[in-house]
C-alpha cells in the first residue's frame, strides 16, 4: 500500500489534463474530460489497480477542490481507458497540512480514501471510505470515522460501517444502517450513515 501524502507535487508548475494523467481515452471520453484543467499541484492522489470482474483494471485520480477533493475513475477493459465516475467533492480538505485528504489501493483490489482534521482545534477526526468495485458499479463499500477531544481524553470514539451489509459498530454497540452502498458519484463530503453522527 502507498500513502500519497508524500508525494511532492509543490514542482510541478505545468498543467495538465486528467486526460493526461488517465492515459490514452476513447474520442467521446477525451471530449468529456477536456475541460477538466488542473494544476498539478492539485493531485492528491492516483492509483492503478488491477480488479477482478468485467474490467482489468482501473485507476483512481484525486483532485483537490476549494473546499474538498474530486475522484475520477477509469477502467480499462482491454481497449483503452474509459471515464467511469466523477464524485465532485467527495471528501472535506482544509487548508493546511493535517487537513488534507490522501487515498492508497489496497491488496485486494479496493480504494480507500482518508480525510481528516488531524491539525487545528480540540476536536480531531479521521474518515475513511473504501471504495469497492460491485455489479459494474464503482461503489462505497465502507465507512469509517474515528474521533477524539485533545482536552477531554473521555471524549473520543469510532464508528465503522460495511455498507455492503449494512451491519455498524459505534463505540461497540451494534446497529444496521438505512444508508446503502451508493455509486461514488451519489457521495458527497456530507453523507454518512445516520447513525454514525455524533455531537
Amino acid at each position: 500500500m502507498f500513502n500519497f501524502r508524500s508525494i511532492n507535487t509543490s514542482s510541478c508548475a505545468a498543467m495538465m489534463t486528467l486526460s493526461l494523467l488517465a492515459g490514452p481515452l476513447q474520442a467521446q471520453e477525451q471530449e468529456k474530460v477536456q475541460e477538466a484543467m488542473v494544476p498539478a499541484s492539485a493531485i492528491a492522489g492516483a492509483v492503478t489497480s488491477p480488479v477482478d470482474g468485467d474490467i482489468n483494471r482501473f485507476r483512481a485520480i484525486l483532485v483537490e477542490t476549494e473546499e474538498g477533493a474530486d475522484l475520477y475513475v477509469f477502467t480499462d477493459a482491454g481497449e483503452g481507458w474509459k471515464q467511469v465516475a466523477h464524485a465532485k467533492d467527495i471528501v472535506w480538505r482544509g487548508g493546511m497540512y493535517g487537513q488534507e485528504p490522501w487515498m492508497e489501493a489496497t491488496e485486494h483490489g479496493s480504494l480507500k480514501i482518508y480525510s481528516e482534521n488531524s491539525a487545528v482545534g480540540r476536536n480531531r477526526w479521521e474518515q475513511v471510505l473504501t471504495i469497492a468495485y460491485r455489479n459494474g458499479v464503482f461503489r462505497v463499500a465502507g465507512y469509517t470515522y474515528s474521533y477524539y477531544d485533545t482536552l477531554d481524553p473521555d471524549a473520543n470514539g469510532q464508528c465503522d460501517v460495511n455498507l455492503l451489509t449494512g451491519k455498524g459498530v459505534l463505540n461497540g454497540k451494534n446497529f444496521k444502517t438505512s444508508l446503502g452502498a451508493l455509486p461514488v458519484q451519489d457521495w458527497t463530503m456530507d453523507t454518512r450513515p445516520p447513525e454514525c453522527e455524533v455531537e
